[in-house]
């Protein structure tokens, strides 16, 4: 009997559940976006009044209760089973919040420390590396995929076009 193949988007959304899950208790709360949100903060070295984390907070809030509402579920955390299916159902869902498209400009905003608009090689890999602990080899894969190979270079409109396709 042959095994159920994985699905690539699945097992990405895992991973990111996995990353989330600070107390790795098996759940997602909003304490662990506060979290998360936290550490973007202390990697950009802004405080909480700086408008790029006032819109990333909003953002993850509004993206939190589009998973509450797609889990369909009365309380206020979320399994990895329930968060790969409201991640699925947010993520496709266009009459409300575009998840992917509004994070990775606010996300965008937040790792283009310089202003430049672009994401440098320094600063993609700090931000996965202090924000979602990812190796520096996989965010080096991640700009070669993104950027242009000429410039080591993300532009917005990549970075944007790069969530998107995580996504699908």
């Amino acid at each position: 009997m042959a095994g159920k193949t994985a699905d690539p988007v699945e097992l990405k959304i895992e991973y990111e559940f996995d990353k989330l899950d600070g107390n790795h208790d098996g759940y997602i709360e909003w304490s662990d976006y506060e979290a998360l949100v936290g550490r973007y903060k202390k990697t950009a070295k802004v405080n909480e009044n700086d408008r790029r984390v006032r819109a990333l907070e909003a953002f993850y809030r509004m993206h939190w209760l589009e998973l509450l509402r797609h889990a369909d579920i009365h309380e206020d955390r979320l399994s990895k089973t329930q968060y790969v299916t409201a991640t699925r159902l947010a993520t496709s869902d266009e009459n409300r919040l575009k998840v992917s498209e509004v994070g990775a400009h606010v996300i965008f905003d937040l790792i283009d420390v310089d202003g430049d608009d672009a994401i440098s090689n320094e600063e993609l890999t700090r931000f996965l590396d202090s924000v979602w602990k990812i190796d520096k080899s996989d965010a080096v894969y991640g700009l070669d995929a993104l950027g242009s190979e000429r410039s080591k270079r993300i532009s917005r409109d990549d970075f944007v076009n790069g969530i998107n396709e995580h996504l699908e």
